[in-house]
């Protein structure tokens, strides 16, 4: 395995962020993510190319954990889709996924993993969570604590519907019942530099986490974008959106946020190249990988 194909690395202060990336998309029209995109809206913004973008205007994509590591603990962040999950979109259902196989080429051990985070709680953020052992899903990581936020948990609950149940009885479940799991707040303080902040529209009670060490600053987003293209376009929403202006009011807060701060902004569903800078352009931004 080529382990620069599927993980990159980055470091704010004495914080090591590795990504592992369990799945990819490339050169689609803009639309499957942002419905009132266009090729021709993407072309605008000739920044894009080649990491996020084609001369046609056609996005690109990945699905991705992020592994933090300090001196003291190991912190693993939004777990992906997992493998053999009933779901409703085809490239999630009934999986084979060799993500366990890249975790391990990266250096890391279900055992190792101190803490899971979640920035919240749609399929492709839990997945790996758990995995089936004789039938039974069974937690992946048995020596962590599984964070869950309260508001998020709320949510999920509330917006019951076939897939968020199935989530539920595969992904989350399991993780209850064994006793390893933690309700917190939406601006939950886990240490060491590391805190929770709400950001939500995306779900109800999806959050986004600040990195802080030594003066320097980092932010993964989770899923208050998706794509660079939000940097230029801030008010596009995203398909899964669900509660459309918030999304566009918390979008415009954390990108305002991270570039005043000079912060490494992490995008989890952001390809290869998914952390860098922000710095203002026009009337949106502009998104400078690192």
């Amino acid at each position: 395995m080529d382990r620069s194909e599927y993980s990159n690395h980055w470091r704010i202060g004495d914080i090591v962020v590795t990504s592992v990336v369990e799945q990819s998309f490339d050169w689609s029209a803009p639309g499957f993510l942002f419905p009132d995109a266009t090729n021709e809206v993407v072309q605008r913004h000739r920044w894009l190319v080649p990491d996020y973008a084609d001369s046609e205007g056609n996005i690109n994509g990945s699905v991705q954990a992020l592994v933090i590591d300090q001196a003291e603990r190991r912190i693993l962040v939004d777990p992906c889709v997992g493998n053999g999950r009933s779901r409703f979109l085809p490239n999630w259902h009934m999986q084979e996924f060799d993500f366990m196989d890249r975790f391990a080429g990266a250096g890391f051990t279900p055992e190792s993993v101190d803490i899971v985070l979640h920035t919240h709680l749609h399929a492709d953020h839990v997945g790996w969570d758990t995995y089936l052992q004789d039938g039974v899903w069974t937690p992946t990581f048995p020596a962590a604590r599984y964070v869950y936020v309260r508001d998020e948990l709320e949510w999920h609950k509330e917006s019951w519907d076939p897939d968020r149940r199935e989530v539920w009885q595969d992904a989350i479940s399991p993780v209850f019942d064994a006793g390893l799991a933690d309700v917190v707040e939406c601006d939950h303080d886990v240490g060491g530099g590391i805190s929770l902040a709400p950001s939500p529209g995306h779900t109800g009670g999806h959050v986004s986490v600040w990195l802080r060490s030594h003066g320097q600053v980092g932010l993964v987003t989770g899923d208050f974008m998706h794509h660079p293209l939000q940097f230029a376009e801030p008010g596009l929403r995203e398909i899964a959106d669900d509660n459309v202006e918030l999304a566009r009011g918390t979008r415009r807060s954390m990108i305002s946020q991270a570039s005043q701060l000079h912060a490494l902004l992490i995008g989890t569903h952001f390809a290869f190249r998914s952390g860098g800078r922000v710095v203002p352009s026009g009337e949106g931004w502009q998104f400078n990988p690192d």
